[in-house]
């Protein structure tokens, strides 16, 4: 059509590393055509490779701007959260020698060829890599109960557990974070509050009469705890920015003791403070006892966070990673089959 600008809103945040690489190269050759690109993303690596200039907005404002020489990785940031990120990636312990959740001969409906089998520890952050479409959404949805397992066994702690809802998942402290949280995670257009205390009505029932005041109590809690901004426990999660919304799908869980919590891309489309504050949340949950599942397309995220790497390809683990031994060639080895 011939256009003059052309605004793009995260274009990159479903795409594979070939597929954004095929859109920078489209970029590139609108610019020297002279059309104006307005590029919003959160991959700080993409906007150092194609930006001319970088506006940073922060809770709602104009935070800075960077001139090209300026545009680096460090800058970027200091303006984003409004301080020096000394470390943002950060690991703990990385839990115990001995497996807490033990995964054997999973078959996902996708997948039903291929049986996968992994440990998660007690107080480890067990990373889950591949390529897209490597079945790793799916082997969570299947241990959460989303996506009926074709076959498998479960186990926490040493004793069997039988998944085949959603329902039986949380029942045993088994919880998943979505990788589309709009969509899978909350009901946008109710509050704050019930999104929080869904799960677990009866907590806040009494003779089949829900209590507002204890939900807004408990919601109230949470929010503080995980300091999710928004005007009050009434406010619509739609209205939230990403990085509260993800939040709120956490203390949903939070709120009921998780053993068990599985992360699907748990910062996509979020900013790099709250991506901050979500790391750290996560490290705490580890510290405190809790197995976690990270499954990530950030290479750095996984690299960064992970205590172990599990490399998923076609639906199978092709290898599992010590952080000592895990790069980014590797992974990538894995990843697609060798």
């Amino acid at each position: 059509m011939n256009a003059r600008i052309v605004i793009m809103d995260e274009p990159t945040s479903s795409l594979t590393l070939t597929e954004t690489g095929q859109l920078l190269s489209v970029i590139a050759d609108l610019r020297t055509e002279g059309v104006s690109i307005i590029y919003i993303s959160h991959r700080l690596g993409e906007i150092k490779q194609i930006a001319d200039r970088v506006v940073v907005l922060r809770d709602g404002k104009n935070a800075g701007t960077l001139e090209r020489p300026d545009i680096h990785h460090d800058n970027i940031v200091k303006l984003m959260v409004g301080r020096d990120i000394e470390k943002f990636y950060s690991h703990g312990s990385g839990g115990g020698s001995t497996a807490f959740a033990e995964i054997r001969e999973l078959r996902t409906s996708r997948y039903a060829g291929t049986p996968i089998s992994f440990d998660v520890r007690k107080g480890e952050i067990l990373g889950i890599a591949g390529l897209v479409g490597a079945g790793r959404s799916e082997a969570a949805q299947a241990i959460f109960g989303v996506d009926a397992a074709e076959e498998g066994k479960i186990s926490l702690d040493g004793k069997r557990v039988d998944i085949r809802s959603a329902r039986d998942a949380i029942r045993h402290g088994i919880y998943l974070v979505p990788e589309d949280r709009r969509i899978a995670g909350l009901i946008v257009d109710l509050p704050i509050r019930e999104n929080i205390t869904l799960p677990a009505l009866s907590r806040y029932s009494s003779a089949g009469l829900i209590s507002k005041e204890r939900e807004s109590k408990r919601a109230r809690e949470m929010c503080d705890r995980l300091g999710v901004k928004a005007p009050s426990t009434e406010t619509r999660a739609a209205n939230l920015s990403g990085g509260n919304q993800q939040k709120v799908v956490l203390a949903k869980w939070l709120s009921l003791d998780p053993r068990l919590l599985i992360f699907d891309e748990p910062t996509r489309g979020i900013d790099v403070g709250a991506k901050a504050e979500i790391y750290q949340l996560m490290r705490d949950l580890a510290a405190s006892g809790v197995a976690i599942m990270m499954i990530s397309s950030d290479m750095e995220e996984i690299l960064g966070e992970s205590d172990r790497i599990a490399v998923m390809h076609e639906g199978a683990i092709t290898g599992i990673l010590d952080r000592a031994e895990a790069s980014e060639e590797a992974i990538m080895k894995l990843a697609v089959g060798h």
